[in-house]
């Protein structure tokens, strides 16, 4: 299992949800041309398990690859087998920390509430997504969460802006995910590979320690 420093190099993971697996797989190596650490491809992003190998054929072990929004614990084993390196869940399943304890995989559970957030690590996350953090507040939900929680490795995800992630970086978040901010729509829409790699050198730039 890697660490969660070693999963996340930069502390910045782009997310990818896209129906189209071609422009997908392109515009990951554009992110990561970028300076983005880590890539999470959601199983609804069709053949997402080839487009893993793929990339990691394509990268080797330089940014690591994990799959998410995963509700089946069956998915562990074949994130495991396409070489992803973690496994993210939307919300918080046990089974699927089971499974990842089970194939040594690196296990990100999805919360949102500070209860929520309580359950996955009893559950057994390595590491916990707070999904979705741009609608109920953002960096602020965080700085409040972290008197009673400051201990807990968090991940943020959901309605987070470019602009955000030095805020939430600074908050002490182990990993900022990027979905439509990195991959927006109409980028992804006209093929602007080059907008997405700009966008992922501005964030990185953003992530760096002064």
């Amino acid at each position: 299992m890697l660490p969660i420093e070693q999963a996340f190099p930069n502390r910045l993971c782009g997310v990818l949800r896209t129906q189209d697996a071609e422009a997908g797989f392109q515009a990951c190596l554009a992110a990561m041309e970028g300076g983005i650490g880590a890539i999470e491809i959601t199983t609804t992003v069709p053949s997402c398990y080839d487009m893993i190998r793929g990339l990691r054929a394509s990268t080797g072990d330089s940014h690591p690859i994990g799959v998410g929004t995963v509700w089946d614990p069956g998915a562990v084993s074949e994130a495991r087998d396409a070489g992803a390196a973690f496994v993210v869940t939307p919300v918080v399943l046990p089974e699927v920390a089971v499974a990842c304890r089970e194939h040594d995989m690196l296990c990100v559970l999805g919360a949102l509430t500070p209860t929520e957030i309580y359950q996955a690590r009893l559950a057994g996350a390595k590491l916990v997504k707070v999904f979705p953090v741009g609608p109920v507040g953002g960096v602020e939900y965080i700085r409040a969460l972290g008197g009673p929680m400051g201990a807990v490795p968090l991940w943020v995800s959901g309605g987070v802006s470019a602009a955000d992630v030095r805020g939430y970086l600074e908050l002490g978040v182990k990993v900022v995910g990027l979905t439509n901010a990195l991959f927006s729509a109409d980028a992804m829409a006209r093929r602007d590979f080059d907008a997405i790699r700009r966008v992922a050198e501005e964030v990185t730039k953003a992530a760096l320690p002064d």
